[in-house]
């Protein structure tokens, strides 16, 4: 009963936040700008959200004899927990912005309401891990920063800034969330970081190399390059050495090149 309790909570939060998003979506070229605070409700709601989990749930009795509670440290947690979400639906709300089709919009808002609820899920579960989180909600919170790299990506090369301004942006936002990575994951070092601005470059030359093609494969060419590098590191993270388990990101890789340049 509980469970339902607590699932209902989360599909109310949720309900919430698609009627904004779509009020956000409606309203975004209104003369009174009043998409600006449905934007600001979303963004509410969901640090609401992640506020009273970490309350209610962030803590937990160091055994069954003591009344000791023993706590997630905010601010090893601060990052993840509460900046990345709050990235991710600017992103979304950045997108559907410079998005001229109300039917996209409705796609990206379900597919990112979906990613959401799996989102609280794993962070309430995670809860009971007090010194690192999950793998799987590792796995959510990588997902999460490819979808908001393409969508970042994506509206950069619509604004129509110069193509150097854009090449700023597209490795500004990949340092971003390559450094996301690195905090979930929390191997921050000197040696990361330099991992981190090359890994960079490799994205935005990649997105280069495919210059002369149109707005949508850009965008999908350095998203992809994005996945590969994030998967490759997530390999190594797992304490993998053998090279028969780096080749399955490549493979995706090439396939999924394969079928954006027909399109």
């Amino acid at each position: 009963m509980k469970t339902r309790v607590e699932l209902k909570n989360e599909l109310l939060y949720l309900f919430l936040i698609i009627l904004v998003t779509i009020s956000f979506s409606l309203t975004t070229h209104s003369p009174n700008r009043i998409y600006l605070l449905s934007g600001v409700l979303g963004i509410l709601l969901i640090l609401t959200w992640f506020t009273r989990a970490f309350v209610l749930y962030s803590g937990r009795k160091i055994s069954q004899y003591s009344e000791v509670i023993h706590r997630v440290s905010l601010r090893e947690r601060f990052f993840t927990y509460f900046v990345l979400p709050i990235l991710f639906y600017s992103s979304l709300l950045l997108f559907i912005y410079f998005n001229t089709s109300f039917f996209m919009d409705i796609v990206l808002i379900i597919i990112s309401t979906i990613l959401l609820l799996i989102l609280f899920l794993n962070v309430k579960s995670s809860f009971k891990k007090i010194y690192s989180l999950s793998s799987q909600t590792r796995a959510v919170f990588d997902f999460i920063c490819i979808a908001s790299f393409y969508m970042l990506s994506s509206v950069a090369i619509r604004i129509g800034t110069h193509i150097w301004f854009f090449f700023f942006l597209l490795f500004l936002f990949s340092s971003l969330f390559f450094w996301s990575d690195i905090k979930i994951h929390r191997k921050e070092s000197t040696a990361s970081l330099i991992m981190t601005l090359v890994s960079s470059a490799f994205v935005t030359l990649s997105s280069g190399v495919f210059l002369n093609t149109n707005i949508f494969i850009i965008p999908a060419i350095s998203t992809l390059s994005f996945y590969l590098i994030l998967s490759l590191w997530n390999v190594r993270f797992a304490g993998k050495l053998k090279l028969i388990d780096y080749l399955p990101p490549f493979i995706y890789s090439v396939l999924a090149l394969i079928i954006i340049l027909k399109l």
